[in-house]
């Protein structure tokens, strides 16, 4: 495919993406961006939001931003429906947002085990209910989630219920993929391992530096890298690909 096509391959489609005020998610908002989407950019923070939209808009994109927390289900009926009236239906459906908190297995605050599940797994579903009913109506869509190789690896004690609700998502790209296909819509998901320019990385450089040394391709990922997998599986160049789950973790996936 020429570069030109590809620069103009989300033309006149509409993009929504979780938690994409930082890190991953910001990575993916620019590069639908770029290909000439309208992006709305969601997150739960309005500061760090609207600087995604002005960058992207400073780039000569189209970017809308609307302030959209992952643990209020409320918020993703107004957003979804407000974006349809106002831009038409969601094509492209990144589901990058995730909430986690730290705590040992056995001392897990129950509370706080209760809001990560119903945020990463009830209202991961939810928005996809909602935005499959807009997909359907417009002719078809694709949705993409953000995973891990977290329910991969052994040692996730400290996070048992990020861990759980990776899992959970995996699965639910499948029944997606199923239910989706006679209606055109696509399902994949894109799993990583540590990748630069998170917070993650960010706060705790040890850790990545220790993940580095079990990648064969020798660096941890970085956010274009997930971003550019993305647009890979928004796109018509993956028109018949779904119930997909891509590796992006430079070959650690088969070192676990």
């Amino acid at each position: 495919m020429e570069r030109q096509m590809i620069d103009q391959e989300f033309d006149g489609r509409v993009a929504l993406i979780t938690g994409a005020g930082a890190g991953i998610g910001r990575a993916i908002a620019r590069r639908l961006a770029a290909g000439g989407a309208t992006v709305i950019v969601t997150d739960k923070h309005e500061g760090r939001m609207q600087e995604v939209v002005d960058e992207i808009m400073a780039d000569g994109h189209i970017a809308i931003g609307r302030v959209l927390d992952i643990e209020r289900r409320d918020h993703f009926d107004t957003v979804f429906a407000d974006v349809e009236r106002e831009h038409g239906s969601i094509h492209t459906y990144v589901w990058n947002a995730a909430l986690n908190k730290q705590q040992p297995i056995f001392d897990h605050d129950p509370e706080l085990f209760d809001r990560i599940a119903y945020a990463n797994i009830n209202n991961c579903w939810y928005s996809c209910m909602l935005v499959s009913k807009q997909m359907a109506a417009a002719g078809g869509g694709s949705i993409t989630m953000i995973g891990s190789i977290a329910p991969e690896v052994p040692a996730t004690d400290r996070e048992p219920p990020y861990a759980m609700s990776k899992a959970a998502v995996r699965a639910l790209v499948g029944g997606i993929a199923t239910a989706g296909g006679p209606l055109n819509i696509r399902c994949n998901e894109v799993i990583m391992g540590l990748v630069t320019g998170t917070r993650f990385t960010d706060t705790q450089p040890e850790k990545a530096n220790n993940f580095v040394q079990g990648v064969p391709l020798g660096r941890n990922a970085t956010t274009d890298d997930i971003a550019e997998a993305v647009a890979f599986l928004a796109s018509d160049r993956a028109s018949f690909v779904t119930g997909d789950v891509m590796n992006v973790t430079g070959g650690a996936m088969f070192r676990l």
